[in-house]
């Protein structure tokens, strides 16, 4: 295969040049520019806001009736018979009764109607949710606040009434917070924060939390007893007790749950493996429900085996209650864990709906509509709710392909809400126990993750690693905290120890690349080039100095702090010369008055014995000088050799060309540390270029004032390495002839000057 070839012929441009000749614009966005811009009222900015807003108004004149109308109502229907069992289920996590799980599965899909942006988007219960707002419910309104004796019993008693009722009011008080935290979030435009969250980390959080819900529910499935804990190492006491309440396992509600997990796994996965053929998914959760409720109620099967039993759900919508804002301050980081883990599970669901059929999502628009499905809701019980997977996906695989298929999911919801949840009463716990832990099958195989994200990269293990840890150790809040703030240390690990490179000029080419990488390359004389790849900042600014420094061999803080020692030396060795000399004068004066005194004996001394007096008492020792070049890059412990000479050392090379085209920002201690090397070089006479600038950089270094203190001018950026290493290799050219043809004149000078001398000489 023939390659093709280009040439090109161009004068070498610095950055000055460049912007002279192809007029570089001038950008600037004045703040009263700004806020007319934003302030403006047209009828094309409000038709854009309520589009943008309201996004039914786009897809809804658009929707053909005809083509989907029935795949949605049928997908819905479908999905609706999961969101029924898996809402009753996802409330039991939550330490709530059965029928928050419908409330938290009817209320927030109408918002979510009309603000939503991903099509087969359906809200509802989330595992992982649940089982935080539990943790919240349990320490606000322990178990122990509602227990009393009961004297005709004999024995402890709950008061379960009292606390669903009161634990209804924390959830919902909660969900109203966490609402407000998003809307405050989307509107602010704050929907990047999800970009902090790495896959890792969410992936090792979600694992944690899926293991944690599995321990949760097995007091279910045994039906046993287990006292609730929250706080660290919560989940471990939990184990302990679930180990020691075993024996007292109720049989009954263990032979349910087996049987429902066998049926659940056999349908789902046989479902899975020819879903091409089937053209909705099968409802196998209501169905387990239905069964297992038509066994239970009349062979009265919790009666004799004392089940536990979802009981009485009240029918029919609950009055609105306002929340309770004083135990807000007691809440907050439990909400912000909340609003930050539920909109990352939402967008990163709606993402790959999106890519999948083909549109786009705005996150913050999800930000916001999110959190209104979460404030409507918190005034009708609700706990918090997010993306409800296992129905959103039911929907997508059924042929959903807009919101009216979630509308389909609500009008189920509120059919059992209104008149067929008094009939689920009998329904023992440990179905619905069973139902969770069959759904965790996908989270649970993420536990594996470690294995693979060691063989690709260290740093993404150790965040999935810590993530898992803090979370299942600790808590989920905690968790949410200590996994985001380690995922930041690694990304700024990754920026500051950054490696710089030295490059060089692959041959006969403007190409310049690794000599470590590349063989045939070519070391420019006299020219150190190195290239730095990471963003240049607080946290990594001196440690771009010292791989400069390591990459180049030389370095000038070193050299300059050698000077200084050594023209010190010479003057105080100087003036300590001087001061013997004085004291020499002065005792060889007073030697010779004693000496007239004795003798009394009168001299006459001529003018040739003074010269010669004089000229012996002015002759000193020479004087040595040190290297000043002495320990340039070795440690600063290391001592200078003896002195030896008074002539300078040649600096290793002459040009140091800065190769930033891989930093995209610079703040003020980057500038500091820029203009401070490029000083430090320019006092040992080397040049220090900057090559390959992106735009952003170059209005920094403008900003931050590196062209004001001197240290750098225009003409030392260049458009590319290769012009930055002509213009130096011309220069260095150009000022070395210079210096060979003042050498020649100053020779020639010296030679005249002594044939003058001689001439004289011979004259007299």
């Amino acid at each position: 295969m023939v390659q093709l070839r280009y040439t090109t012929d161009r004068p070498v441009y610095s950055q000055t040049d460049f912007d002279k000749e192809f007029d570089r614009k001038r950008r600037t966005f004045p703040l009263g520019q700004k806020l007319r811009k934003a302030l403006r009222c047209s009828g094309e900015r409000l038709k854009g806001v309520l589009l943008r807003r309201l996004p039914i108004l786009s897809w809804l004149p658009k929707y053909n009736v005809k083509q989907n109308l029935l795949c949605d109502v049928i997908s819905g229907v479908s999905a609706g018979t999961i969101q029924v069992p898996q809402g009753m289920a996802f409330a039991l996590l939550a330490n709530l009764p059965p029928v928050n799980g419908l409330y938290s599965s009817f209320f927030p899909l109408i918002p979510y109607f009309f603000m939503g942006t991903a099509h087969q988007m359906v809200p509802g219960t989330f595992a992982v949710l649940s089982i935080m707002v539990g943790m919240v419910c349990l320490d606000l309104a322990p178990e122990s606040d509602f227990t009393h004796f009961n004297t005709t019993l004999n024995e402890s008693v709950v008061d379960e009434g009292k606390m669903n009722e009161v634990r209804l009011s924390i959830s919902a008080t909660l969900a109203c917070l966490t609402a407000i935290i998003q809307i405050a979030m989307g509107v602010m435009q704050f929907g990047f924060v999800a970009i902090y969250l790495s896959e890792s980390f969410v992936r090792g959080f979600m694992t944690a939390a899926g293991l944690q819900i599995l321990i949760s529910v097995l007091k279910y499935i045994f039906g046993i007893k287990v006292p609730p804990f929250s706080g660290p190492l919560a989940v471990v006491y939990t184990i302990v007790d679930i180990i020691q309440g075993i024996p007292k396992t109720n049989v009954a509600s263990l032979i349910f749950a087996l049987v429902s997990c066998v049926v659940l796994i056999v349908v789902k996965e046989l479902g899975a493996r020819f879903r091409h053929k089937i053209p909705f998914p099968i409802p196998v959760e209501i169905v387990v429900v239905v069964v297992a409720t038509a066994i239970s109620g009349p062979l009265d099967l919790p009666e004799k085996y004392h089940m536990d039993i979802v009981g009485d759900i009240p029918l029919g919508f609950p009055a609105p209650i306002l929340p309770t804002v004083s135990q807000w301050e007691g809440m907050m980081s439990s909400a912000f864990s909340l609003a930050i883990v539920g909109y990352v599970i939402n967008l990163a669901m709606g993402r790959t709906l999106a890519a999948k059929h083909g549109y786009d999502i705005n996150p913050n628009q999800e930000m916001l509509a999110l959190g209104c499905s979460n404030l409507l809701g918190s005034f009708f019980k609700i706990h918090v709710i997010c993306c409800a997977l296992s129905v959103t996906l039911a929907v997508d695989n059924a042929g959903g392909s807009s919101q009216f298929a979630s509308l389909c999911v609500m009008l189920v919801v509120m059919v059992t809400m209104l008149a067929l949840g008094t009939y689920l009463r009998p329904l023992p716990k440990s179905v619905l126990g069973a139902l969770i832990a069959v759904n965790l099958k996908n989270t649970l195989l993420q536990l594996s993750d470690p294995y693979y994200l060691w063989k690709k990269s260290r740093l993404d293990c150790c965040v999935w690693v810590v993530s898992f840890l803090a979370t299942f150790f600790v808590s989920l809040p905690y968790g949410v905290a200590v996994g985001v703030s380690f995922s930041i240390l690694v990304v700024i690990f990754r920026t500051q120890f950054q490696n710089g490179s030295e490059v060089a000029q692959v041959m006969e080419t403007d190409i310049y690349k690794n000599p470590k990488v590349y063989n045939k390359v070519n070391r420019l004389a006299g020219i150190q080039i190195v290239s730095y790849c990471s963003p240049l900042y607080f946290a990594n600014a001196e440690i771009f100095r010292g791989k400069v420094i390591k990459k180049t061999g030389l370095d000038p803080g070193k050299v300059l702090l050698a000077r200084k020692k050594f023209l010190k030396k010479q003057k105080d060795k100087e003036k300590q010369e001087a001061k013997e000399e004085n004291s020499l004068n002065k005792l060889d004066n007073m030697k010779r008055r004693m000496s007239s005194l004795v003798a009394m004996k009168a001299h006459t001394i001529s003018q040739l014995n003074l010269q010669i007096d004089t000229d012996i008492n002015t002759i000193s020792t020479p004087t040595s000088f040190e290297n000043p070049y002495c320990d340039v890059s070795g440690s600063s412990d290391s001592k200078c050799p003896s002195p030896v000479t008074i002539e300078m050392q040649p600096m290793p090379f002459h040009t140091l060309i800065l190769d930033l085209g891989g930093v995209c920002f610079i703040d003020l201690m980057g500038v500091k540390v820029l203009t401070k090397m490029s000083s430090s070089y320019k006092k040992l006479g080397i040049n220090m270029y900057l090559a390959n600038i992106q735009a952003q950089v170059y209005e920094d270094l403008e900003k931050g004032g590196a062209f004001e203190e001197g240290c750098f001018s225009h003409s030392d950026l260049f458009i590319s390495v290769h012009d930055a290493a002509l213009f130096s290799l011309n220069r260095f050219v150009r000022s070395d002839l210079t210096e060979q043809v003042n050498g020649d004149l100053i020779d020639l000078s010296c030679d005249v000057d002594e044939d003058r001398n001689d001439l004289e000489q011979d004259m007299f």
